[in-house]
């Protein structure tokens, strides 16, 4: 007799599992996690007695608690993953930036150095006409 009610304890925890993974427990909020507790008041008993009782029902009970963390955690560290990647990307286009900035600013100083040095030489020539284009 002891047996047969330790079976049909297991299976009332078992089916309360089973309908609060899909989402339509009788109980309990279908909104409330999965829990030992949740699943010990789907079920009709103490949550002791799936702790003593039904240690492989545990492991899957916490394992459904986990799998929602667990999807969470893996969606998250792909999201930032891409964000590292993008941040890669932008750091050595800003690398490249600064480069050609510095080589456009090093032309520049030439480029002014010239014609500082033409106006001068200019200054000095008398004989230099300017034309004014309109």
């Amino acid at each position: 007799m002891s047996n047969q009610k330790e079976k049909a304890t297991h299976k009332a925890v078992r089916l309360a599992i089973v309908r609060i993974e899909k989402g339509r427990p009788n109980t309990v909020s279908h909104k409330r996690k999965m829990s030992v507790a949740a699943v010990a008041e789907e079920a009709g008993v103490s949550r002791a007695l799936i702790h003593r009782d039904c240690p492989e029902l545990l492991e899957r009970i916490k394992g459904g608690v986990n799998k929602d963390i667990r999807q969470q955690r893996d969606a998250k560290q792909t999201e930032l993953n891409k964000y590292k990647d993008r941040n890669r990307e932008l750091r050595s286009e800003v690398a490249e930036l600064k480069a050609m900035l510095a080589k456009v600013q090093s032309q520049n100083a030439t480029l002014i150095r010239k014609n500082m040095a033409l106006s001068n030489a200019r200054a000095d020539n008398n004989n230099v006409t300017q034309l004014i284009y309109s």
